[in-house]
């Protein structure tokens, strides 16, 4: 009965260990659009920092649940973005999203609402939170960076995507669901490090087993 049992606990971490690569697979964000766009809201006349863009965006990653740095606005071209987000060069922003603008070297970032409703910091010499009502795509809009709101599947959009590594890319891409893009160079590398960690896991299974045989 107790070999049974001590079986039965082998199989199950078996399982465990293979759901496990899988559950670490999760949305890089639990809240939703509507909760981003209401945290902005909230914040309007507020500083972040010492009141420049790219303070607020880092506050912005912050209250998303993501690690981010001081970097400069244009840096968002190419920094690598959080598990399941995605990047579109000349995209059309869905609301949430953050937009990068190439209006000089060091570039500007804000955060899309809808096509008349954006949100800045130092907008203006504007050291603050700001709303901006004019339309959001001028000359210099670069594109979007699309985070994998909870419950949002994103549409098609136009311009090149590339990948939360900043560094591959396709054109026209469609975000999977929770707006996560993931190319077929991703799929690959995703599934080698789960396979990886399946063999990992069934060998440490085995061992187990071996030693209550």
């Amino acid at each position: 009965m107790k070999k049974i049992s001590e079986r039965i606990t082998a199989v199950l971490l078996c399982v465990a260990l293979l759901i496990c690569p899988f559950a670490l697979n999760v949305s890089a964000t639990s809240k939703s659009s509507d909760e981003a766009i209401d945290w902005v809201k909230s914040n309007l006349g507020n500083t972040f920092g010492t009141g420049y863009c790219v303070d607020l965006i880092c506050a912005y990653y912050q209250f998303l649940g993501e690690s981010s740095y001081l970097i400069p606005a244009s840096s968002y071209i190419t920094v690598n973005l959080p598990a399941g987000w995605t990047r579109t060069q000349g995209g059309i922003p869905q609301k949430g999203d953050i937009l990068i603008y190439t209006n000089s070297e060091i570039g500007h970032v804000a955060i899309y609402e809808s096509d008349y409703s954006t949100y800045h910091q130092n907008w203006s010499n504007q050291l603050y939170v700001t709303n901006y009502t004019g339309y959001y795509a001028w000359k210099n809009y670069w594109g979007c960076i699309h985070p994998n709101f909870e419950g949002v599947s994103a549409t098609s959009q136009t311009g090149t995507a590339d990948s939360s590594s900043g560094l591959q890319q396709t054109a026209n891409s469609s975000s999977a669901s929770q707006g996560s893009d993931i190319n077929i160079a991703e799929m690959i590398n995703l599934f080698i490090k789960l396979a990886t960690l399946c063999v990992r896991g069934l060998n440490i299974v085995i061992r187990i087993i071996r030693n209550f045989a």
